[in-house]
C-alpha cells in the first residue's frame, strides 16, 4: 500500500513537471469556511492576528519550490478557526489523511486519558508486570517502565529503517517482535527515537482497558470531540500501531490541538489528566539524532513556549498556549525527506503574526 501511494505521488509530480504546470493550485487566500463541524470561524483581525504577516506564511506554502507535499494549513486562535487553505485539492478539507508519526502524540494523549480514568496508576509501572508473556529470557529488559517507553528510552535496538516495515508485515505477535530486539543500553538512560516504543504503549493501554488502542481512542477521545470519520491501522495480530497510521481530517486534527490548549478539557469535562499533560509537554530527553528536546511523544519548542506533534512528510500540530494558538499542517507522507521542507519557516511566520 505504501509503495502504491508513493508511486502515485511520484507520478503526479512527474506529470506536473512534464506538462510544465504548477503542482499546486493558484493561491487565493485563506478564508475559513463554515461547514457544520462545530468549529466557530473568525477572521485574523477579530483574533488579533496581523493579516499581512499571516499571508506570508500561506504564500510561502503555495510556492512551487517550497512545501511540495503540502495538503493543508490551518490556523486556530482563541478557540476559533481563522485561516485554512488546501493547495492541491479543495476537497482535502473533508479528506482523512495519514498523520504518520503525529500518531505517537495521540498515543501519548490516550495514555493521559487512561490515567484520568484510573486505568493506569503509575508511569513507573514496568511493562513486564503488564504483559510478562511477551518478554524473552533477557531479564534486563524487565526493567523497562511505561515512562521509559514514552520517552523512547526502552534501550532496545529498534531501528525504523530496518524494523518498522517488519513490524507492519509481521504475522505473529507484534509486541513480542518489538521486545525481541537486542538490549543495547540500560532502560531510562538514552533516547532512541523509534516506532517500537509507542507500539509497546499501545499494548499497555489494550491490556489495562480491555480495548484496542483505536477502540479506546474512539470511545474516549474521538467521540467526545465529535470526530466520526477516521481510520487507524493495526498490526496483523490486531494490535493498533502506536507510532503511525492514524488517518484524520485536518479540522479534526485541530480539535485535538484545541483540547491540548485547554489543558485536557472539552465542554467543561476533563478528558486528559492535566498533570500528565503538563509532564508530556515538558522536556525529558534530547533526541539522539538532533538533540531537540522531547517529552512524552511531543517535540518541545522552547522558542515558542510550545510543543508539537511531528510526522513524516513534514506535517505537524503546533500548540502555543501563551498565544492561544493551534496550527495544523498536513502533507503527503510517503516521500523522501528532501521534500519535507523547514516547518520552522511556517511556524515562525504564524507565531509572529499573533499579537
Amino acid at each position: 500500500m505504501k509503495k502504491l501511494i508513493l508511486l502515485i505521488v511520484i507520478t503526479i509530480l512527474l506529470a506536473s513537471c512534464l506538462k510544465d504546470e504548477p503542482f499546486k493550485r493558484e493561491y487565493s487566500g485563506f478564508e475559513a469556511r463554515t461547514i457544520g463541524d462545530n468549529w466557530l470561524t473568525s477572521t485574523p483581525e477579530n483574533e488579533n492576528i496581523d493579516r499581512s504577516a499571516l499571508s506570508q506564511a500561506y504564500e510561502l506554502m503555495y510556492k512551487d519550490n517550497r512545501f511540495t507535499m503540502a495538503r493543508s494549513l490551518l490556523v486556530f486562535r482563541n478557540g476559533k478557526l481563522v485561516a485554512e487553505a488546501y493547495p492541491n485539492d479543495p476537497s482535502d478539507i473533508d479528506a482523512i489523511c495519514n498523520i504518520q508519526s503525529c500518531t505517537k502524540s495521540i498515543t501519548s494523549i490516550l495514555t493521559g486519558i487512561a490515567i484520568q480514568n484510573n486505568q493506569i496508576e503509575s508511569l513507573d509501572e514496568k511493562l513486564y508486570s503488564v504483559y510478562p508473556e511477551y518478554f524473552d529470557n533477557d531479564i534486563n529488559k524487565r526493567s523497562i517502565t511505561i515512562e521509559d517507553a514514552l520517552t523512547m528510552q526502552a534501550g532496545l535496538e529498534f531501528d525504523n529503517g530496518k524494523h518498522t516495515q517488519e513490524l507492519y508485515k509481521i504475522k505473529t505477535n507484534s509486541v513480542q517482535y518489538v521486545l525481541s530486539m537486542n538490549r543495547l543500553y540500560k532502560s531510562g538512560t538514552l533516547m532512541n527515537y523509534n516506532d517500537g516504543a509507542p507500539h509497546l504503549i499501545s499494548k499497555v493501554i489494550e491490556k489495562k482497558t480491555g480495548m484496542s488502542l483505536s477502540e479506546y481512542a474512539d470511545a474516549n477521545l474521538f467521540t467526545p470531540l465529535n470526530i466520526s470519520n477516521w481510520k487507524w491501522e493495526s498490526a496483523k495480530d490486531g494490535t493498533t500501531f502506536g507510532a503511525f497510521s492514524l488517518f484524520l481530517k485536518p479540522r479534526d486534527f485541530g480539535k485535538i490541538g484545541q483540547l491540548l490548549l485547554q489543558n485536557g478539557k472539552w465542554n467543561n469535562h476533563t478528558l486528559i489528566d492535566s498533570i500528565y499533560l503538563s509532564q508530556a509537554s515538558s522536556i525529558h530527553v534530547s533526541a539522539n539524532f538532533s538533540s531537540e528536546p522531547y517529552g512524552y511523544y511531543f517535540w518541545i519548542l522552547p522558542a515558542y513556549n510550545g510543543y508539537a506533534a511531528v510526522g513524516h512528510g513534514g506535517q505537524f500540530l503546533l500548540v502555543v498556549p501563551e498565544k492561544q494558538l493551534v496550527v495544523v499542517y498536513t502533507a503527503w507522507p510517503y516521500t523522501s525527506g528532501d521534500f519535507f521542507d523547514q516547518r520552522n519557516d511556517l511556524m515562525n511566520l504564524i507565531v509572529k503574526s499573533c499579537k
